[in-house]
């Protein structure tokens, strides 16, 4: 089997190893110029020439996340390649829309980029899927948004900007009025007057992930998330997309958020897409599910957390369009870093992280799914892209026990560094679990 990942920053590289270990041919295009260097090496990387012949002799091609058109010199050479659009709103959807027409393709598509880079029509969407929406409010301006702020200050709201913003532009007020502040000072310097975001009250309750992946007939099978975002102990520090994750697969054709997740496929399926659609609700106390976005491409990191419950090979999971057995149980997974990630400009990751050593090999690191790596000399060693070393994954029967895996499998880790990564992901995660157990949304 021939197969083509198509990603920004490397999301699938991990991945395509793998899938190569297995005797897959997999190879891997790299959008983002300043992650060229992961996976040197290991995996065959494609440059835009390589990447058009290569699809034409490609049995599957997968779009491992969406990407907005930010203009770049990348973004135009891409669309012009296939004989798009340079002003094209978004630069993988409309890729993945055309080689549809002759290639098998997983992810992405225009209609994915819209509910999940447009907030709005993402909640308008959720809206006739028969999703609870917490209150929501789009403006334009920062202007606009502090007015309605001074209007409503005995509420707490929640910042969220239109398309693929900074992580840490998503904001939660923890005090009310503090937006007001953050978007009058912080905001207007860096950001401008003129922005398009929701502002969402903010809901107590219980964040979850819930999943479909959705086959060319319909719904194959719908799996669950638990996430910290935040890098350090007790939720503090950056968001940094995630840090800490526990999957499980929903069996109970009444699961949480199941019949919505089959009326979303039902959705995306009429426009031709097959791959991943997320979910992501508060679990309010009423046992009702709030909507907050989508995400209708692989989640990182709960694809690896995701992968590592499958049975048998992961190049069934792509070909038979994830028509596979799973293990029972649980999956969890922390994220490893080099200190001081993150990092704030490339002079500190040159200094810090770059060229540090690996002394294991990757093929006897079963749970390690690597990212800024490459061999440099024959050696494993930090490619220097981001300082996110990679994920630890590792699935027990019990939550307790998918964790004790994680955290034994990062003490096999002989990185010539000081790591970090969250010594609280499990007591944060399995306590959100409790509740949802509690509330008999979830097996005891």
């Amino acid at each position: 089997m021939k197969l083509v990942f198509c990603s920004n920053s490397g999301e699938s590289l991990p991945i395509a190893y793998r899938l190569r270990r297995e005797g897959t041919d997999a190879s891997v295009y790299l959008h983002n110029p300043a992650y060229r260097n992961n996976y040197e090496g290991l995996v065959p990387k494609l440059n835009l020439v390589q990447l058009k012949r290569t699809i034409r002799q490609a049995d599957l091609v997968v779009f491992d996340i969406t990407r907005p058109n930010e203009k770049t010199k990348q973004d135009v050479a891409l669309l012009k390649m296939f004989g798009l659009k340079s002003s094209s709103p978004s630069v993988f959807g409309p890729v993945a829309d055309k080689l549809r027409k002759s290639v098998k393709v997983i992810g992405c598509g225009t209609i994915c980029e819209e509910i999940e880079l447009g907030r709005a029509k993402g909640v308008e969407l959720a809206e006739k899927m028969g999703f609870a929406i917490p209150e929501t409010h789009s403006f334009k301006t920062l202007f606009d948004g502090v007015k309605f702020l001074k209007a409503h200050k005995n509420d707490m709201w929640v910042f969220k900007p239109e398309k693929n913003q900074d992580l840490d532009l998503t904001y939660v007020e923890k005090l009310p009025g503090e937006l007001i502040t953050k978007l009058e000072a912080e905001y207007k310097e860096r950001l401008g007057e003129k922005i398009d975001f929701i502002l969402q009250k903010k809901l107590d309750g219980v964040e979850l992930s819930s999943e479909v992946w959705i086959g060319p007939k319909g719904p194959v099978h719908f799996n669950h998330t638990l996430e910290n975002k935040r890098l350090m102990d007790g939720n503090l520090g950056p968001a940094i997309g995630s840090q800490s994750n526990t999957v499980w697969i929903e069996n109970n054709p009444d699961g949480i958020c199941v019949q919505q997740l089959k009326q979303v496929a039902e959705y995306l399926q009429r426009a031709g897409y097959v791959g991943p659609c997320d979910t992501n609700c508060i679990i309010a106390e009423d046992k009702k599910p709030y909507f907050l976005e989508y995400s209708p491409r692989m989640g990182y990191d709960a694809i690896y957390c995701l992968l590592s419950l499958v049975k048998g090979r992961l190049t069934d999971f792509f070909a038979k369009d994830f028509a596979v057995e799973f293990h029972g149980g649980f999956a969890s997974s922390e994220r490893i870093s080099i200190p001081p990630f993150p990092y704030a400009d490339s002079t500190l990751l040159k200094e810090y992280a770059r060229d540090v050593s690996i002394l294991n090999r990757l093929e006897n690191l079963p749970q390690f799914w690597a990212e800024d790596v490459y061999l440099k000399n024959g050696r494993l060693a930090c490619a220097g892209a981001d300082g996110i070393l990679g994920v630890v994954a590792a699935r027990g029967n019990s939550l307790g026990g998918a964790w004790g895996n994680v955290y034994r499998a990062i003490e096999q880790l002989k990185v010539c560094s000081y790591l970090q990564h969250r010594l609280d992901g499990h007591k944060s995660l399995s306590k959100r679990y409790e509740t949802l157990q509690k509330w008999g949304l979830v097996n005891g």
